[in-house]
């Protein structure tokens, strides 16, 4: 049986594997191309199959959308256009015209339906192309951007990873996009330091 990260119960996650603990749809998105502050920023999105996928796993659609080449250079595009505005945000800086230009053209795509069961106690989503998908992922940008979180946008505190995540603890000091990846990594590297140095 598979997880809500599409890997298998038991099997520990690959590298591969998506990522959504504690991501909003637009920033999950942009974490597609993990290990950002690293020479070799790891693709996880390789193949149109991958795009395909991640919108299944990400709950953008119940029907794995047929995806081309051309739909995986769009769907990059837009992925570094919401990385880069993450980023602007989380510098309090205003974005390129380029990007949110790019993200509005996304948005302005139909995006997949939500679909109530016969008995009301499921919902499909409806819409089978992977530009609802995308069109989902930049009107969630937009929806952080015009809400009281656009404060709260951060970059993840492990310099490998760089992934905006939005800080909604009361204190505002979150510091990793996730505690169950970088924050779990950055406890460990304590944990390790601390025992070499025998304190």
């Amino acid at each position: 049986m598979d997880d809500k990260n599409g890997r298998r119960e038991g099997r520990q996650r690959a590298k591969a594997d998506f990522r959504f603990d504690d991501a909003r749809l637009c920033f999950a998105f942009a974490g597609t191309l993990a290990d950002r502050g690293t020479d070799t920023p790891f693709e996880r999105l390789a193949r149109p199959e991958d795009l395909g996928r991640w919108s299944v796993e990400s709950g953008c659609t119940t029907v794995v959308p047929a995806c081309t080449e051309a739909d995986l250079g769009r769907a990059r595009r837009l992925r570094e256009a919401v990385q880069r505005t993450g980023q602007a945000l989380a510098d309090e800086t205003a974005p390129a015209h380029e990007d949110i230009a790019l993200i509005n053209s996304a948005a302005a795509e139909p995006t997949s339906v939500p679909e109530l069961s016969a008995d009301a106690t499921s919902v499909h989503w409806r819409g089978d192309e992977v530009a609802a998908a995308l069109s989902m992922v930049a009107r969630d940008l937009i929806e952080l951007c015009r809400s009281d979180h656009r404060t709260r946008v951060r970059i993840c505190g492990n310099p490998a990873c760089g992934t905006p995540f939005v800080d909604t603890s009361r204190a505002g000091a979150r510091r990793w996009c996730s505690m169950k990846t970088c924050g779990a990594l950055a406890k460990k590297r304590t944990y390790r330091a601390r025992s070499q140095s025998g304190s």
